[in-house]
This record gives C-alpha cells, sequence and structure tokens, in this order.
C-alpha cells in the first residue's frame, strides 16, 4: 500500500495560497504468493526498458508511466484505492487537531476495508494475507489502535470489513526493500492524476492511467462495478468533487470478471 499527495491537512493548497495537496489517494495491490517471482521479474524488465533503477511514478514520462501499465495488464492482481479531499474533513479535523498521522489513517482504514471485503467475498482468511505499507512518518501504533478500535466497534456495515484483516500482519517496508510496492505507487498516482490540478500540469487532468488500470480493480459481487468496492471516493464522487468527464468515467470502470482471475481462489495458501 502506497499514497500520493500530501498527508498534511493543517495549510492546503488552495489558489494563491501555498501548501499540502489539497488531496491524498492511497492505492494497494494484492497478489497470490506463488505469482510473486513472476510480478517481480516483470518489474526488473520495465525498470530495465525505460533505464531506470526504480519505478517511482512521480520520476517517470506519460509514455514510461503507459510502459509499465501495459506491461502490468497479463499479470494476475487485484488493485484498491481511495482518493480523499480535504476540504471534507470538517470538524473531523479539529477532532484530530490537524493531526497529519491520523487523518492518513483514517483514510487507510477505508482501504483496508475495501481488501477485507475482497478478502471476505473470495473466503481467503485472515492469517492468509500480509499487509505491507511503504515506510513513512506515520504513527503506525496509532493506525494499530484505531484499526483494533474499529473491529470491535465497528460503526459502519464496511467498517465491519475490517474483521477480515489480521491487524498483526501489517507491517512496514521501503520500496527498496519491498519491489510490490511500485505497483501500489502506481495505482495510488493513477488516482492522483485525476483529481491534481496544479500550475505544473496545466491544470490538466490525466485519467487514462486509471482506464487502462481499472480491469484489475475489485468490482462489486454481480456488476463488477469498479466504484464503491475496489475504488472509494471519501464519501462519495460528490463529496471529492470529481470534474464531471472524471466522475462518468469512474463511475463506468467496469473489474475483470472474478472467474477470469485464477490467482485467487479458496484454496490459496498466502497472499501479499
Amino acid at each position: 500500500m502506497d499514497e500520493s499527495g500530501e498527508a498534511g491537512i493543517a495549510k492546503v493548497r488552495s489558489g494563491s495560497q501555498g501548501g499540502a495537496s489539497p488531496y491524498m489517494t492511497l492505492g494497494a495491490v494484492l497478489i497470490s504468493n506463488r505469482l510473486r517471482k513472476n510480478i517481480e521479474n516483470t518489474l526488473i524488465t520495465v525498470a530495465f526498458d525505460i533505464k531506470k533503477k526504480t519505478l517511482h511514478c512521480a520520476e517517470l514520462n506519460h509514455y514510461q508511466i503507459l510502459h509499465f501499465i501495459r506491461q502490468l495488464t497479463p499479470c494476475r492482481m487485484r488493485l484498491f484505492g481511495v482518493i480523499s479531499r480535504k476540504e471534507t474533513l470538517g470538524s473531523y479535523k479539529d477532532a484530530i487537531s490537524a493531526d497529519s498521522s491520523m487523518y492518513y489513517n483514517k483514510c487507510a482504514q477505508y482501504l483496508l476495508e475495501r481488501v477485507g471485503w475482497f478478502m471476505e467475498s473470495r473466503r481467503i482468511k485472515p492469517h492468509q494475507l500480509d499487509i505491507i505499507f511503504e515506510k513513512a512518518n506515520i504513527d503506525y501504533d496509532r493506525m494499530s489502535n484505531l484499526l483494533h478500535s474499529c473491529q470491535r466497534r465497528p460503526l459502519h456495515e464496511n467498517t465491519k470489513k475490517l474483521q477480515n484483516i489480521d491487524i498483526s500482519r501489517i507491517s512496514t517496508k521501503r520500496k527498496s526493500e519491498e519491489p510490490l510496492l511500485q505497483i501500489a505507487d502506481l495505482v495510488a498516482h493513477s488516482l492522483y492524476k485525476c483529481v491534481n490540478k496544479s500550475e505544473k500540469n496545466f491544470n490538466i487532468l490525466e485519467p487514462r492511467y486509471i482506464k487502462e488500470l481499472s480491469p484489475h480493480f475489485f468490482g462489486q459481487p454481480g456488476s463488477n462495478l469498479v466504484l464503491g468496492a475496489g475504488l472509494y471516493c471519501v464519501h462519495s464522487p460528490r463529496d471529492v468533487q470529481l470534474e464531471p468527464e472524471i466522475e462518468e468515467l469512474i463511475s463506468s470502470l467496469v473489474a475483470r470478471p472474478p472467474a477470469s482471475i485464477t490467482g485467487f481462489s479458496e484454496t490459496n495458501r498466502g497472499a501479499n
């Protein structure tokens, strides 16, 4: 799991005022352990193709990112993401004293709810999943406390999905230690490009990345629609104020049907 945009909420960029990004996005990739080596080899090949030591999307150009995505297309994996717009925090910002770590942890909760839902739908047991966050300046003890509290007293239906997560199996690593974090970075970056307007990009949004990744997302059982299942906008597309064309696209994204994903089954021995 990885993020794009800053977690800072005390001072947020707006108009002529500088500050942290108005949005933060989180991305996650889940694979079967038995597929790890093949996917790691794909990452090595992509890095060689574009002459980079690591695949950090902030350092890649448009065509390098598209090449990265298309080389991953044959891979069996499921993707998850969260889009958060900081203006929607309202009184919660005061309640957490504008603590960026607590904000990050709350967004991580929403992301893990999506993963937990997938685990439940595929009958994967909590002990079969290892969860790795990219190591950052985040209070992970507070994250664990938050998740334990949610498991004990879930206030919403989505929060109940955290029962499928073994919190003790959450760890942190740097990208240099865990190659798969490069894919989580790609997911978070692709979502961020759908919402981030700045002078550097001439206020032009880029939905192409997420469109090409969408078949790998977790889709709603029955419809396979990505929005509301593998992709969560906190707390709705209207709340994050997506541009009309972006909202239309995201609302129409459809995941590849579960029957075509043979990397996950009730007999899986483990997953990352």
